[in-house]
């Protein structure tokens, strides 16, 4: 299976948001019954089929959303708030990082939740801050409460439903503090004699108000400005 960009592999430096998000996915992982029907919604390269080898993973995508990814992986090219699933087939579904790319996400959700089994359970990750990406298919971002909108509205019962911030405000900042080397460099920096040094040097200093951030992100105790949410239900 050939991936252009395997985010499974990305460390914590790297790309602390999708760090976090594969964390989530490998805990899933380890708690679902071998043999089940797992369906990937988004599944865009398939970077997570790995942690479900002992499921019947399917992945399913609209395979539109970057032009770099090799789509060949999926299972299933779909929208996925018309799917081609009979209703109560899944005994779990995964949604990750791509509900912000649906233009019809609380149809989306209902589809999700048409296709579980009874106590069938669906895990997703949705971003609450992110730059714009995969243009023209970004559509939203979410709090807590919108999320929760959208799972009560599509059947999910309110009490069933676990939404855990992705840290907080420090840890929200240190994930998006590299995209200050893109303007940089965007803006000139790569052109500049003094650009490697420049490079070195800017990277190191990221690097250490990161992890400052990232060690101070446990002080904040209510958590309501995060990169992005984990999500856990059940129908």
């Amino acid at each position: 299976m050939e991936l252009n960009k395997d985010f499974s592999e990305f460390s914590m430096m790297q790309d602390i948001g999708r760090w976090h998000v594969t964390q989530f996915l490998r805990r899933i992982a380890q708690t679902l019954q071998p043999d089940i029907l797992v369906l990937d919604m988004g599944a865009g390269e398939c970077a997570y089929k790995k942690f479900f080898s002992h499921c019947r993973y399917k992945a399913v995508d609209l395979a539109v959303g970057d032009n770099e990814w090799n789509y060949n992986n999926l299972n299933v090219i779909a929208e996925l708030h018309n799917l081609p699933f009979a209703a109560s087939s899944a005994d779990a579904i995964l949604c990750t990082q791509a509900l912000e790319h649906l233009e019809w996400p609380r149809e989306s959700v209902k589809e999700f939740y048409r296709i579980l089994k009874p106590s069938g359970r669906l895990y997703m990750t949705v971003p609450m801050s992110h730059c714009e990406h995969q243009a023209p298919y970004d559509f939203f971002r979410y709090t807590s409460f919108g999320i929760k909108s959208i799972l009560v509205h599509a059947g999910f019962d309110e009490r069933n439903i676990k939404i855990t911030p992705f840290g907080g405000t420090s840890l929200r900042i240190a994930s998006e503090l590299p995209r200050i080397k893109g303007l940089i460099w965007k803006n000139g920096g790569k052109k500049s004699l003094f650009s490697f040094p420049a490079r070195l040097l800017l990277n190191a200093s990221i690097k250490t108000v990161q992890l400052l951030l990232m060690t101070l992100d446990r002080l904040d105790l209510v958590k309501n400005d995060p990169f992005g949410w984990s999500v856990e239900t059940w129908k």
